[in-house]
Parts: structure tokens; C-alpha cells; sequence
């Protein structure tokens, strides 16, 4: 187990705001503020929203990286049991951000209806992860989120290799404590130090944006119209 780098939760005002915007305008509101190249900071095609309707899932990370086992490997419960205790010690709404191992991806699946259930008992609104899951209609009808690369049917033989230490996703670097951000659109982490004032800058970007598309609306718009706008 490693150690946490858990960060101060936002503020309430803030958290509640941000679950209101959709994760495309969170996005280009992060890119306002300049604090990380236009091309860091989110997942892939490759990791996709299986519960669109849902709409945003937003929490602070709680990492672990899942992984196969020997069969006569002892004590593997453990990991289980340190990632349960990451999630109930991230404060405030978590996400159990877990990664598929590398040494055989796609084994099976990394979390299903009771590991949902009791991550949720402990403070998760849904997971991300770049491997997959199962007992999604359970998951659904719990009112648990998640983001993930796929289904299988059954959960082989895995167990918890790591946890609170920083996990890749892709292209998106994921450490503990950290912001999740996801919704149909995908998923994108939101600097802390930035994340209060993500809201108004959104706004901001929304209300410019309808002003172009409002122009667009007019019967005599043509092209060159655009100039004023870019």
C-alpha cells in the first residue's frame, strides 16, 4: 500500500456547480486557466460512459491496480480489504479509479455487483476503469456509476496488486485524491487548485458559444459572418 496524496475537497458550492455542467465544457474550461497542455487530463475512446443517463459522476479518486493471482496464492484478500478502506478514508463523494494490469489485460472482470455495493456503502458514486466490469443492470439499478472499456461475464482469478498510488488509464494519469469529472462524453480530471473557479468559466464559454449559434440561427448568415467571432 502506498501512500495517499489526498488533496483538499473543493468547496460545496463549487461541487454542486460542477455536477450541473456536462464534462466537454468542464474540458474547455480547464484549458482557460493554462495549467497543463490542451492534450492532458482525459480518457480515450477506449474507456467509455455505460450509464449515459446518469449523467455526471464526480468524486475524488481512490486508486488501486488489479492484476492476476496464483491459485495458491495466500492472503490475496488483502488488497481487497486496504482498497475498502482507501475509499471510506477519501473525503467526501469517491470514485474507485482501478487499473487493469498489464500482465493480462482483460482477464476478467474488475468489479461487479458486490464490490459495487460495498464501495458504495462506503462512499463511491461509481468507478472508472480501463479494464471491464460486470453485473452492469445491478449497477444500474443501484444508482451506481461507472466508466469503464467493456463487460465480461466472469471475474477469473484477480486480485489487488496496488493501491492509493498513481494508476494510467490511457492517457490520463489518475493519483489519489484527485477530481473526477465523467459523463457520456467521457472523463476528465480537474486540477484542484483550479476547480472553484471552473464553474464560471464555463458559463462564460456556454454564454459565448450561444451567442455564436444564435448568429448561425439567422436567416441572412453567411460564413463571413464568423469574422467578429474568431
Amino acid at each position: 500500500v502506498g501512500g495517499s496524496s489526498l488533496m483538499t475537497p473543493i468547496s460545496d458550492e463549487a461541487f454542486a456547480a460542477l455536477k450541473k455542467i456536462d464534462s466537454a465544457t468542464v474540458a474547455n474550461a480547464i484549458e482557460t486557466f493554462d495549467v497543463r497542455p490542451r492534450t492532458w487530463g482525459y480518457t480515450g475512446q477506449e474507456i467509455r460512459c455505460l450509464f449515459p443517463e446518469k449523467g455526471v459522476m464526480l468524486g475524488y479518486a481512490a486508486t488501486a491496480v488489479m492484476g492476476p493471482r496464483d491459485s495458491g496464492e495466500a492472503d490475496w484478500r488483502q488488497g481487497w480489504l486496504d482498497f475498502t478502506q482507501a475509499v471510506e478514508d477519501t473525503p467526501g463523494d469517491s470514485i474507485a479509479v482501478i487499473a487493469d494490469s498489464r500482465l493480462w489485460p482483460f482477464q476478467a472482470a474488475l468489479v461487479g455487483e458486490v464490490m459495487a455495493t460495498i464501495m458504495m456503502r462506503l462512499g463511491a458514486v461509481g468507478c472508472l476503469s480501463n479494464g471491464a466490469v460486470r453485473d452492469v443492470e445491478q449497477m444500474d439499478e443501484m444508482g451506481f456509476h461507472c466508466h469503464a472499456a467493456g463487460v465480461i461475464v466472469s471475474h477469473g482469478s484477480m486480485q489487488f496488486l496496488q493501491t492509493q498510488q498513481p494508476v494510467q488509464l490511457g492517457r490520463l494519469t489518475v493519483r489519489p485524491g484527485d477530481l473526477i469529472h465523467g459523463d457520456v462524453n467521457g472523463v476528465v480530471a480537474i486540477p484542484t487548485e483550479i476547480a472553484d473557479g471552473i464553474p464560471a468559466a464555463a458559463e462564460r464559454l456556454m454564454a459565448a458559444e450561444q451567442e455564436i449559434m444564435a448568429d448561425t440561427r439567422r436567416a441572412d448568415f453567411r460564413a463571413a459572418d464568423l469574422k467578429r467571432f474568431y
